[in-house]
């Protein structure tokens, strides 16, 4: 019972039954139901339909905003940061380059990647101000989905996807194309991402060689994944955990370097391996890489169309194919499908420079920030970052919905695990 409610100058306390309950309990109550739900299905979700996870981020920012708004806290989220300046100029840029983008949802993306930023901002300043007592039974929660997510997935996989193919109603003769395509890719990618956040809460928990344990035994399960990008994901992770654990800061300006360096140099490092090492025939390539390396050096030929602004958002998608046909999917009427499978070089076809040097700001800042968490969490903090950049330089468009919840679900997850273990009353560590 709140120490507002109790009469002083009675000599004894009243009974509980007789003391009217808080304004607004029942909201708080409700959010916290609301607000466990999301974590605990969060891994389920991931593992059975990876495409509901924008409905995840919505509701989680809803959630963030609501709780928020109760605490009186939306002070947080209206303050300017660099990180907030860079990334509002972005969404400025996008949602002007929908006047020269071919795409008919080019507007759409725009508010995509806002609703994926807001519920970056606002979730981060909602678990931020979280009590240490509610962090704890959120990230219990979240290991509890985690763990139920990736027993699915591995069962899933084990008996060729039953529920999978039920829900979708594939036919056993697609099996192949099923096994072979994108749906157990986009699991194993998104768990590769949860992994680092669940490791650091397993940490928190007070179970540090438990810890290590989880990111080297999803490894060993991606072995007999057909995800190389997901394969890519978890040793770049692994890697970068050990170098963080013998030198965080020095393994934050490697980061820094490289992606400074992807960004500047993506452009004529695609066009030198499509072109004169001609990579795209080379037979130390597997076929999927080989098929990379075409797409790109197409995309960056296109990107030094537009340097300045790009095509477009979203453009990728939609651009003209001037008769390039691919020698490695014929079918279809572009040799660029979808989206370049690289992020660096996605930003700059679709806004140029002028986003390049945005986006090349909001990652450094991101870097950065990892500077301020605890010593102990920098590790998987960097671990978790490298993990996201070897996929997203390989994988999938970088604003498909999905792809950007799974990103942000994995950042919120890893601040809640940074709460696990708060002092009580510490709502702001």
């Amino acid at each position: 019972m709140p120490v507002e409610s109790l009469d002083a100058t009675a000599s004894r306390p009243a009974p509980p039954s007789l003391a009217p309950p808080p304004a607004g309990s029942g909201i708080d109550a409700a959010l916290r139901g609301l607000a466990g739900a999301a974590a605990l299905v969060l891994g389920p979700l991931a593992a059975l339909a990876p495409r509901g996870l924008p409905v995840w981020a919505i509701l989680v920012l809803l959630l963030s905003l609501t709780g928020l708004a109760r605490r009186e806290a939306f002070g947080r989220i209206l303050r300017p940061t660099p990180a907030v300046a860079a990334v509002g100029a972005f969404l400025v840029l996008a949602l002007a380059s929908c006047l020269w983008s071919p795409s008919d949802r080019a507007l759409e993306t725009v508010l995509e990647i806002g609703y994926i930023a807001l519920g970056a901002l606002a979730g981060g300043a909602w678990i931020a101000g979280l009590p240490a007592a509610d962090a704890r039974r959120l990230g219990g929660l979240f290991l509890a989905g985690g763990l139920a997510g990736g027993l699915l997935f591995a069962v899933e996989a084990a008996l060729d996807f039953p529920l999978n193919r039920w829900w979708n109603s594939v036919p056993d003769d697609q099996l192949p194309n099923l096994l072979n395509g994108n749906v157990p890719k986009r699991t194993a990618a998104l768990l590769c991402l949860l992994v680092w956040p669940a490791a650091l809460a397993v940490d928190r928990f007070g179970r540090r060689t438990l810890a290590l344990l989880v990111p080297v035994g999803y490894a060993l399960a991606c072995l007999p994944l057909t995800s190389r990008s997901a394969m890519l994901g978890i040793a770049a992770g692994l890697v970068t955990l050990a170098a963080a654990r013998a030198s965080a800061r020095w393994t934050r300006r490697l980061f820094a370097a490289a992606v400074t360096a992807a960004f500047l140099l993506v452009l004529p490092a695609a066009l030198l391996f499509a072109g004169p090492l001609d990579l795209a025939h080379s037979p130390l390539l597997f076929r999927s890489a080989q098929h990379r390396v075409e797409i790109w050096g197409h995309a960056a030929d296109r990107a030094l169309r537009t340097p300045v602004f790009g095509q477009g958002i979203d453009a990728s998608r939609s651009l003209p194919p001037e008769g390039a046909v691919s020698e490695f999917s014929p079918i279809g009427d572009s040799l660029l499908p979808l989206h370049p499978h690289n992020a660096f070089l996605q930003v700059w076809l679709e806004t140029g420079a002028v986003g390049a040097a945005l986006a090349l700001a909001v990652m450094l800042l991101l870097l950065a920030a990892t500077a301020r968490l605890d010593r102990r969490d920098q590790p998987f903090a960097l671990a978790l970052f490298a993990t996201a950049m070897a996929m997203g330089s390989t994988a999938y468009g970088i604003w498909q919905p999905w792809w950007m919840a799974g990103f942000l679900s994995a950042a919120l997850m890893l601040r809640l695990a940074t709460r696990i273990g708060a002092r009580i009353g510490d709502k702001n560590r």
